[in-house]
């Protein structure tokens, strides 16, 4: 079995990625508008599993030197196979005492279902917490009961109220501490935001759901049945990851097969292709 765990340098910062663990998912799910036929053949053609679309559950960890930092928490007792982001970081030689910063992409339960041990305290007892204004809004609204289904409800209430007292609201796209930029890429949720670490020439964007899988970016128009808003979503996927091609960023794709899931995007057509950046090493030991 692998370790979990994927490190990594972005110039002067120590990074990992971190594995949860993974959920396989009805292809109707993640490619909800298009033709059995046609997702088989696309699948194929990249010699993935046409039965299910199986993902990982990827998160990163960042230590910039002054500060240790966690993008999303995992999902927690989810399925029987998520829930392994503690044990994941600490085969890193990761605590979470350490970490003084956790930035939420947004609630769903696979990003912050790991946010609570089991008597419901939170795990992270030394930090703060970034997540979009209008994220946190969305889910403490009356409204959230018409877009979104009473368990994610009840995932983020819970998880959320006990941090309350230590949670930054973000509004804009804004550096939040030295070399981390949160941007705005709403649409899968209403407060979705991506995340860019920066360290001397180079970069690595955290996507979150900003798309689910490296065929949503190849066929930009296939669409899964989780985007809240999906003509936002559409307008996200677009600035995203013409950024990422632009700015040649490494790319963090939380469910994008096969772990370390990390890799880059370039333009294609109406598209954009993925690349993964380290073909072939997908376990450590």
């Amino acid at each position: 079995m692998d370790s979990g765990y994927y490190p990594f340098r972005l110039g002067r910062f120590d990074c990992a990625s971190l594995l949860d663990g993974f959920m396989d998912y009805p292809i109707q799910n993640i490619y909800a508008n298009v033709s059995r036929e046609q997702v088989e053949t696309a699948l194929r053609q990249h010699n993935l599993p046409v039965e299910v679309v199986t993902t990982p559950y990827t998160y990163l960890y960042v230590n910039t030197g002054q500060h240790r930092l966690l993008v999303d928490m995992g999902a927690g007792d989810l399925t029987p196979t998520t829930g392994r982001l503690v044990h994941s970081m600490r085969s890193a030689g990761i605590t979470p005492v350490e970490i003084d910063s956790v930035v939420i992409s947004h609630a769903h339960p696979d990003h912050i279902g790991g946010m609570l041990d089991d008597q419901g305290r939170p795990i992270y007892t030394h930090a703060c917490y970034y997540i979009g204004k209008e994220e946190w809004a969305f889910w403490f609204s009356e409204g959230a009961a018409l877009k979104a289904n009473e368990h994610f409800i009840s995932v983020a209430r819970k998880a959320l109220e006990p941090v309350k007292d230590r949670v930054v609201l973000v509004d804009q796209e804004s550096e939040i501490l030295p070399g981390v930029r949160v941007i705005p890429a709403p649409g899968h949720t209403p407060g979705h935001m991506v995340v860019v670490f920066h360290s001397d020439d180079q970069a690595v964007i955290y996507i979150g759901d900003t798309v689910l899988q490296p065929l949503h970016l190849e066929y930009p128009d296939w669409l899964s049945i989780y985007d809240i808003q999906p003509e936002k979503a559409a307008m996200s996927k677009q600035r995203i990851f013409d950024l990422a091609a632009d700015e040649h960023y490494l790319v963090l794709g939380a469910h994008f097969p096969p772990f370390p899931s990390i890799g880059t995007v370039s333009k294609h057509g109406k598209g954009w292709l993925w690349t993964p950046a380290f073909p072939g090493q997908d376990k450590k030991e």
